[in-house]
C-alpha cells in the first residue's frame, strides 16, 4: 500500500475550498500510486473550535461537503482520512472521517457506539483495512502505540498539539534525531505515518515535518518543515527500505524553530484578515525592531510600513540628545530593512487632555496617540496592525498596555522578553537586520525597566506602593523575572516551588500580584500565536479575582482528595465505635439475664475468652449430637422397624445414619 500525507495550509472554515484542495491533492497522490490520502488535523475547524462545534448548520455543511468529496474520490480510487473536531455527547471530539466507496464514515463515533454496547474501551484507536493493509488511527501516539490491537500494520498519527518551543516532539521529524518516536515505534513493531500540519490555525502554530517511519524506527520518508508538501511512501512490512540517516534529518534548534513558527503565524494571520501588508510602531528598541524584521521575513519588505512618532517628554539636553539618537536609529533600521517609514511629530498631549499633565501621564497619552496613528495608518494601507508586546509585558503591565490601541496581533505575545536577544542573534545570522547595540543584555534590561515603569502607570502610580514596588523589583535581572513568570504562568507551579522564593520572597509575591492585577486587561490585548506550553489565552483566571498565590506559610498542602479520604476515615471509625458500643450493650443485657458479672463479661469479650467460647461450643455441639444419636437408637429398638408413621398416629423415626448438627440447624 502507498500512503500520501498532504501537508497543506489553508484558512479555517473554508470548507468548500478545503475540500477542493483535498481533491486536487488526491489527484496528485493517485498519479504517484497512492491508495490512502491523509490531511492535517486542524485543517477544517482548528483545535479550539469553542462553540462552533455546537452550531447545527456548521456540522451540516461539514458532513454534506465531505459526502460530496467522498463521491468524487470514489472515481479516483483513493481513500482519504479527514480529521475534524465535532461534538460527541456535548463534548468536543477529534473525529476521523473515512472517505471510501462514496461514503463519509465517522470512524471514531461509529466505533464508540458499537463499543458502548459491548462495554469496550470507547476511545481505543479505530482500526480498518485499506488495500490489504491494517491501519490504526491516533491523535496521541505516545499513549496509543502501547495499546494497539494485534495485527496492525501502520499507525496514522494526526498531530493535534501545536508547536511548543519547550516540547521538541511538537516539531515532528525534527525531533526524531534526538530519539523521539523511535523507541515506541520499534517496541510496537508497526509503521508510523506522522501527519504534521503546517501554518497558523487561529492561535495555534504548526511547523510541518511529516514523516513515515518503518517498524524498526527508521525514517524512510520526510516532508520539509515550514512549507507545504505532498509526501507519498510505500508501506512494506518485513522489508528493509532505504532510510534517511540520522545526520541527514533536520535538527531541532529552539530559536530557529521559534522564529520560523512566528513567521508562519504573521503570514497566515495577515492572509486570514485579507491583508498582505503589516504596519507597526518603531520605537528604536529591541522588541519593535525585531518585530519589523519578522514582518519583513513573513510578508516581504515592500509590504511592511513602519510608524515613527516623536516623543514630547524631552525636558533636558540629555533627553533631547537621546531622542535624536532614537529617531536616527529608527530611520537607519527602516533603511536597512528596506521598508517604508511614516513619521509624525510629537503629539500635543496636553492639548488632547485639555489640562496640564504630570510626567507620568505624558507617556500614557503619548502611547494612546501612537495607537490612534497606528490604527489610521493600518486602515489607509489596508495592513495588519502589529504590536511588539512580549509575554513579559503582558504579564506585568497589561492595564497600561490595554489603555491604548495596540493592533491586532502581537507575534511576541507568548515569548518572554529575555528570549528576544537570542531570537535577534538567530535572525542576524542571515543579515544584520537588528542593530548590534540592541542585541545585548543592556537592551533587554532597558526594556524591562520600561515595562516596570509602564506597570506603575497602570494604576499603581497614585498609591504609596508605587515606589516600594519599583524599589523591590528593579534589582531583578530579566532572566530572573522571566524565570519566575515562566514557572508561574507556563508550568503553574505553587508559590513554594518558584525561583527566588527562598532569597527574595517579597519580589516574587509582588510579581504574582502584578500578574493577577492585569488579568482583566490582558483580554483586551492583541492576539498572540501560541508557542509555549501555556499562553495567557489558555491560562484564563477570573478577571475580578482578589486572590494571589502567596504560599502556604509552612503548612502541608491540603486538597479535596485528602479531605474526602479523611472524612471516609472518620465515618469508618465512627461506625466501628458504634458497633463496639452495640455489642457491649447486648453482652451486658445477656450478662444480666444469665447472672454474669461485668468482670466475667469483660473476660468473655477478650480474645482469650472468645477462644474458650469457641472450644466449649464445639464440645457442647458434640455432646448434643451424641445424645441425639442415642435417642434415635433407642427409638429404633421400640418403634416400627421401617421408621414410618404407626397406625396409632405415632411419628416417623429418623434414620440412625443421619447427622443433625445442632448449631448449623439454628
Amino acid at each position: 500500500m502507498n500512503i500520501a500525507l498532504a501537508q497543506i495550509d489553508m484558512r479555517l472554515g473554508d470548507i468548500e475550498g478545503i475540500c477542493a484542495r483535498v481533491e486536487s491533492q488526491a489527484v496528485l497522490a493517485k498519479q504517484q500510486g497512492a491508495d490512502l490520502l491523509c490531511v492535517p488535523a486542524p485543517l477544517l475547524g482548528g483545535i479550539m473550535p469553542g462553540g462552533l462545534i455546537d452550531a447545527t448548520n456548521y456540522e451540516h455543511e461539514l458532513v454534506c461537503s465531505l459526502e460530496r468529496l467522498a463521491t468524487r474520490l470514489e472515481d479516483l480510487g483513493v481513500v482519504a482520512l479527514v480529521p475534524a473536531m465535532v461534538s460527541y455527547g456535548g463534548a468536543p471530539l477529534f473525529e476521523v472521517f473515512v472517505l471510501d466507496r462514496g461514503h463519509a464514515v465517522p470512524a471514531r463515533t461509529m466505533l464508540a457506539y458499537r463499543r458502548e454496547q459491548n462495554s469496550d474501551d470507547l476511545w481505543a484507536p479505530p482500526v480498518f483495512d485499506v488495500a490489504g493493509t491494517r491501519i490504526a488511527v491516533t491523535f496521541d501516539a505516545r499513549r496509543d502505540l502501547e495499546l494497539l490491537p494485534r495485527g496492525c500494520d501502520i499507525v496514522v498519527y494526526f498531530q493535534a498539539n501545536a508547536f511548543d518551543v519547550h516540547d521538541e516532539s511538537s516539531s515532528a521529524v525534527a525531533s526524531v534525531a534526538d530519539g523521539h518516536f523511535r523507541r515506541k515505534v520499534a517496541d510496537a513493531g508497526v509503521w508510523l505515518a506522522c501527519m504534521a500540519p503546517v501554518g497558523a490555525f487561529d492561535e495555534a502554530v504548526y511547523t510541518g515535518g511529516s514523516f513515515v517511519m518503518d517498524e524498526a524506527g527508521r525514517v524512510v520518508a520526510a516532508a520539509p518543515c515550514f512549507e507545504e508538501a505532498l509526501l507519498v511512501q510505500e508501506v512494506r512490512r518485513g522489508m528493509q527500505l532505504p532510510c534517511i540517516e540520522t545526520h541527514e534529518l533536520p535538527q531541532y534548534r529552539r530559536e530557529e524553530w521559534l522564529w520560523e513558527a512566528l513567521v508562519l503565524a504573521v503570514r497566515d494571520t495577515a492572509a486570514a484578515r485579507g491583508c498582505h501588508r503589516a504596519a507597526l510602531v518603531l520605537a528604536g528598541d529591541l522588541s519593535s525592531s525585531l518585530a519589523a524584521a519578522l514582518c519583513v521575513d513573513a510578508l516581504g519588505p515592500r509590504n511592511v510600513v513602519g510608524l515613527l512618532v516623536e516623543r514630547s517628554e524631552v525636558f533636558t539636553p540629555a533627553q533631547e540628545a537621546e531622542e535624536r539618537e532614537r529617531v536616527e536609529q529608527v530611520r537607519a533600521l527602516a533603511t536597512n530593512l528596506h521598508i517604508r517609514l511614516v513619521e509624525h511629530e510629537a503629539p500635543d498631549t496636553a492639548a488632547l487632555a485639555d489640562r496640564t499633565l504630570t510626567r507620568r501621564e505624558e507617556p500614557l497619552l503619548r502611547e494612546q496617540a501612537e495607537g490612534i496613528l497606528l490604527e489610521d495608518l493600518a486602515r489607509q494601507e489596508h495592513a495588519l496592525p502589529v504590536s511588539s508586546i512580549t509575554k513579559t509585558d503582558a504579564a506585568i503591565s497589561a492595564p497600561a498596555l490595554a489603555s491604548a490601541y495596540r493592533g491586532v496581533m502581537a507575534p511576541f505575545g507568548d515569548v518572554y522578553l529575555s528570549n528576544l536577544e537570542f531570537l535577534a542573534r538567530v535572525r542576524n545570522r542571515s543579515g544584520a537586520a537588528v542593530p548590534a547595540r540592541l542585541v545585548t543584555l543592556n537592551a533587554v534590561e532597558h526594556a524591562l525597566s520600561e515595562a516596570f515603569a509602564r506597570a506603575m502607570r497602570g494604576g499603581w502610580d497614585e498609591t504609596e506602593w508605587a515606589d516600594h514596588i519599583a524599589r523591590v523589583l528593579t534589582p531583578l535581572e530579566p532572566s530572573q523575572v522571566d524565570g519566575i513568570l515562566e514557572a508561574h504562568v507556563d508550568r503553574n507551579l505553587p508559590f513554594e516551588d518558584l525561583p527566588l522564593v527562598e532569597t527574595d520572597r517579597e519580589a516574587v509575591s509582588l510579581l504574582l500580584v502584578l500578574v493577577r492585577q492585569g488579568e482583566y486587561a490582558r483580554r483586551m490585548l492583541p492576539m498572540a500565536p501560541i508557542v509555549s506550553g501555556r499562553s495567557f489565552s489558555e491560562r484564563l483566571w477570573p478577571s475580578s479575582l482578589a486572590w494571589s498565590d502567596l504560599g502556604r506559610h509552612g503548612e502541608e498542602p491540603r486538597g479535596v482528595d485528602a479531605l474526602a479520604r479523611e472524612e471516609l476515615g472518620r465515618i469508618s471509625k465512627k461506625g466501628d465505635e458504634y458497633g463496639e458500643r452495640v455489642r457491649g450493650e447486648v453482652m451486658g443485657l445477656i450478662g444480666d439475664m444469665l447472672g454474669i458479672t461485668p468482670e466475667q463479661l469483660e473476660h468473655l469479650q477478650s480474645e482469650e475468652g472468645q477462644r474458650k467460647i469457641r472450644e466449649n461450643l464445639q464440645r457442647f455441639e458434640g455432646q448434643v449430637q451424641e445424645a441425639i444419636n442415642r435417642i434415635i437408637e433407642h427409638a429404633g429398638q421400640e418403634g416400627p422397624s421401617d421408621g414410618r408413621p404407626s397406625a396409632a398416629g405415632g411419628f416417623e423415626v429418623p434414620h440412625p445414619d443421619r447427622n443433625f448438627p445442632f448449631f448449623s440447624q439454628n
